[in-house]
């Protein structure tokens, strides 16, 4: 009950965030000038705090996973641009053209508009489903910008919006309107939202330095999964829990520079070394596959909700039920290693969808779980022998591994239509929402 108060509290912090601007600039005007300005400052704000919810502050992102953050922080940039189009169109009929100010918010809305579209095209996949669109994409594949890498790149530009945003309205302000305390109200809001920019950027990665991690050990667990081992140089890692996740970047001239996320694989009861698996899935992630013991790493972190279920669970009848879809495994192995140490006896159940028995994994750590967990059932299941996992096979998948509904939490994570079809299959028997935990593999 606490964390759904606080969630609502950062929300209702989130949402209301335009009101003191709003307050000094709108008072005494008239309709036809109040209303366009009062659009204006929703989508100024609103768009300032993607500047925030970009660099991953931990304090908000205890109370929501961030895959959920970052599902909130695209659909909330889509509409601030919207409002912003919308203020635009507005204030130009309205209000006339003010020279040089214009000029920048202009820019500002352009360039946002730009790197939107190439952002929902290229680093999303929310339009997939659509044929046209699906043409589209695969027309322009070999263009440079429609690599994720570059993409990821320039959508770091929207700094250069922001910045031209924040001239528009503060030139406005001080020009136009004379207002100092507007002013200084619409600076502040701008330096807030860069500080927040600027730390994750730029000093936070001067800062992860000072804790260097090496790989200890490389295990090739088959032909697409490496799973590495890493060790503090100060002696101990970070605080984490199972099922959570890290962002790596290697300090090797041989890889890119860039940060990753990748699915701890440990659990926080061995409090000597991190591990992750890494499925060669891209262009890093395949160079990944041939990295040394002894390699270099910083890490970020942590990350995830999926350890909710986990709280307190040995005091309860809980049982535990985990889906997971290719890959989407590796935060399950970390989940299940936390109940292994603390030697629960509560059931839990692994289902485990994969093309084909050549992508079986784990063999080491899924036999520890079954010899040492009482109540551990594990169910392979393989699309290309059994076909495609839809809600009648999830069913009967249930019945044999006789799960119990009214107990049960529910662990979801793999390909977003993977967990659609288990989230619907659970919601179809009456399980509560709340009981069904997800994230999606990839961020």
């Amino acid at each position: 009950m606490k964390r759904k108060a606080i969630q609502y509290m950062i929300l209702a912090i989130y949402f209301l965030s335009p009101l003191p601007i709003a307050f000094i600039s709108l008072k005494g005007l008239n309709f036809s000038i109040a209303a366009p300005a009062f659009i204006g400052i929703l989508s100024y704000t609103w768009l300032l705090s993607e500047l925030i919810t970009a660099a991953r502050p931990k304090f908000i992102e205890k109370y929501f996973s961030l895959d959920k953050f970052h599902r909130f922080h695209g659909i909330m940039a889509i509409v601030a641009l919207a409002l912003g189009l919308l203020h635009k169109e507005w204030a130009s009929f309205a209000w006339g053209e003010f020279e040089f100010s214009t000029v920048f918010g202009d820019f500002a809305i352009m360039l946002f508009l730009l790197l939107t579209v190439l952002s929902v095209f290229f680093m999303t996949n929310w339009l997939g489903r659509i044929k046209i669109i699906k043409i589209v994409k695969d027309a322009v594949r070999n263009f440079f910008f429609s690599k994720y890498s570059i993409m990821k790149f320039l959508h770091n530009f929207n700094i250069v919006a922001i910045i031209a945003l924040s001239v528009h309205v503060i030139t406005i302000a001080y020009f136009v309107r004379g207002d100092m305390t507007l002013t200084m109200m619409y600076a502040l809001y701008f330096i807030v939202s860069l500080g927040f920019y600027v730390y994750h950027k730029l000093i936070r990665p001067i800062l992860l330095k000072k804790n260097i991690y090496t790989i200890t050990d490389v295990v090739n667990e088959n032909d697409q999964i490496v799973s590495l081992t890493l060790a503090a140089e100060n002696g101990r890692p970070f605080d984490y829990k199972a099922g959570q996740f890290i962002y790596l970047r290697v300090l090797d001239g041989n890889y890119s520079f860039e940060e990753h996320p990748f699915s701890l694989t440990s659990a926080p009861e061995n409090p000597h070394a991190l591990s992750v698996s890494i499925k060669d899935s891209g262009d890093y992630t395949h160079i990944i596959q041939r990295i040394k013991a002894g390699t270099k790493v910083t890490v970020e972190g942590p990350y995830g909700g999926l350890w909710q279920p986990l709280e307190d669970i040995q005091n309860t009848d809980k049982s535990l039920v985990l889906f997971a879809g290719g890959v989407g495994v590796t935060p399950m192995l970390g989940i299940l290693e936390s109940l292994r140490q603390k030697n629960a006896t509560n059931k839990a159940v692994l289902i485990w969808s994969l093309r084909n028995e050549n992508e079986l994994a784990y063999a080491t750590e899924l036999a520890a779980f079954q010899k040492e967990l009482p109540n551990f059932t594990f169910v392979p299941f393989y699309s290309t022998r059994d076909g495609y996992l839809d809600a009648e096979k999830t069913e009967a998948i249930f019945e044999s591994a006789a799960v119990p509904y009214a107990t049960s939490e529910f662990v979801l994570c793999g390909p977003k239509g993977f967990m659609h079809t288990i989230e619907s299959t659970l919601v179809s028997k009456k399980v509560p929402k709340q009981k069904i935990h997800f994230e999606s593999f990839g961020l």
